[in-house]
């Protein structure tokens, strides 16, 4: 399965794409039809200042950022493809075209980009290869895309404590609309305020000591953003 927007992931090399370079003028349409991205721990507190954050069910619990109350839409992508002034990116979003592969049994990674006419032209546009060396442009988009390896993995961790100490649990979100109307979401997981308060304390210190209650606090303080959702799909539907 392919992960998402990623429709052809190829790994570089020079001699495939020695001549190749990205469009020069990439922007966020490719996420306009998703209405939720996968999110690393250490993004909670900016990711919580826009998006509700939740956590999937079905095919294994992982954090993400709700952009759209409806099935195909992000509602922080206009027409034009451009993301909402303001709002954080989240670095999945980011990271595309590329993304790592892991080769081996955990032994390397290999950088690799989505090798589609809507990506790459075969000649011209930002290169990314001077020769048989990286431009400054790819080895920039490899360790970014390191970093968000490396958040993911950390995040892996903090799932498994959530789920563990039992504060998971299965919600829907009612939103109303102005014209009296209702949009219900279900299908994912939130952390329950009142069992994560409840914790014994030796858990608790075990949460704090990890560095985890600060997304903890804002994965709680997203919730409020549900509503926000709503604003923004009546102001779409104007």
């Amino acid at each position: 399965m392919r992960p998402l927007f990623y429709e052809n992931p190829v790994a570089l090399h020079p001699q495939a794409h020695g001549q190749a370079g990205l469009l020069d003028h990439l922007n966020y349409g490719f996420a306009a039809r998703t209405n939720a991205v996968p999110l690393t721990m250490s993004e909670f507190p900016m990711a919580a200042l826009n998006y509700p954050i939740a956590f999937t069910i079905e095919g294994g619990v992982r954090p993400v950022a709700v952009l759209g109350l409806r099935d195909d839409e992000n509602l922080f992508v206009d027409r034009a493809g451009d993301w909402t002034q303001g709002a954080y990116i989240p670095a999945y979003v980011r990271r595309y075209p590329f993304i790592l592969s892991e080769y081996g049994e955990g032994e390397g990674v290999q950088l690799c980009i989505d090798d589609t006419p809507k990506v790459l032209v075969r000649e011209g546009g930002q290169r990314l290869f001077q020769g048989e060396e990286p431009t400054p442009m790819l080895e920039k988009a490899f360790n970014f895309c390191r970093s968000v390896h490396a958040a993911d993995l950390a995040t892996s961790p903090f799932v498994e404590a959530l789920i563990a100490c039992g504060v998971l649990e299965a919600r829907s979100a009612e939103v109303e609309m102005p014209d009296g109307g209702k949009i219900n979401m279900a299908g994912f997981a939130s952390i329950d305020e009142a069992k994560f308060r409840s914790l014994p304390d030796e858990v608790f210190l075990t949460l704090r000591r990890q560095g985890w209650i600060t997304a903890i606090y804002a994965q709680l303080q997203s919730t409020l953003n549900w509503g926000r959702l709503g604003d923004l799909l009546v102001t779409r539907q104007g």
